[in-house]
């Protein structure tokens, strides 16, 4: 089986400008990103529009261009405005963006600092705790395991808070114990393979005039104001709610992604079997 790599163009800097502010041309980034992406990847955050190819320490790295093959990396190199000098540059053949730290698991074989890929049903709804973490739980036919999708993972909170309880999902994260916590698995990206039904009591709708009949008061039943047919309790509807998360995958955004970790451009490109 041939092992999936990427690439990565790294440039360094002299000497004299190490520890200060990079001196890359922020709207070259983005011109680079337009005409090189999805062939190079993560130079951007979608959501933020924050640099990504640059550090954030004063490190001798300047910047680095993820790449699907050397030559994107170069022509992106070629786009790029850089206002201070380039020690050198080289490109590196990696396992970054190829999820090689990922094996899929049984809930009841999971062990801290390990990452893990689950196929498992949503058992517990969401629920946002103490500073915007979401968290809900899912199941196997071992287990049962905590997922989150912390603050810095942002809009995908917003789709992790739509799962119901009997989704049937894919989990990608690695695996922490916190004390006096339980073991949780911290997302990088979720695959929906398929949606419960979800449905709301409604009071009768009345079959004369098709409006929905007003409650009398807790036991009573039902009446309907315009013609005053009445219903006795009990006589609810369950009406189906349509969903508006759909299957598919979602992944946390390049501001939160682990290096390791495949975003779905690149998911797309591989077809990577073990999501299936």
């Amino acid at each position: 089986m041939k092992l999936d790599s990427t690439y990565e163009l790294i440039a360094y800097r002299t000497q004299e400008y190490r520890g200060r502010k990079r001196m890359v041309d922020v709207e070259s980034v983005f011109e680079m990103d337009r005409r090189t992406y999805p062939r190079t990847f993560d130079n951007i955050d979608p959501n933020t529009h924050e640099i990504r190819i640059t550090p954030h320490t004063p490190c001798p790295v300047l910047f680095g261009i993820r790449s699907q093959d050397p030559a994107s990396a170069v022509e992106a190199f070629k786009i790029l405005k850089v206002e201070e000098p380039i020690e050198r540059w080289i490109i590196y053949r990696t396992n970054q963006a190829t999820d090689a730290h990922l094996t899929p698991t049984k809930i009841n074989s999971l062990k801290p600092l390990t990452s893990a890929i689950i196929i498992g049903e949503v058992s517990e709804k969401p629920t946002v705790i103490q500073g915007g973490h979401v968290i809900f739980k899912i199941k196997d036919q071992t287990g049962e395991i905590d997922c989150a999708a912390y603050e810095p993972t942002r809009k995908f909170r917003d789709t992790v808070k739509q799962l119901r309880v009997g989704d049937r999902v894919v989990v990608y994260g690695g695996v922490k114990k916190k004390p006096n916590l339980p073991l949780t698995l911290n997302l990088e990206k979720i695959r929906i393979i398929e949606l419960s039904r979800e449905y709301l009591r409604r009071n009768p709708k009345c079959p004369v005039c098709g409006r929905r009949a007003k409650s009398e008061g807790k036991g009573k039943g039902y009446q309907c104001e315009v013609c005053g047919r009445r219903f006795p309790p009990g006589s609810e509807e369950n009406v189906e709610v349509e969903r508006m998360l759909k299957p598919g995958f979602y992944e946390v955004p390049p501001r939160a992604r682990r290096h390791l970790a495949k975003p779905l451009v690149r998911l797309a490109e591989t077809q990577d079997s073990r999501a299936i």
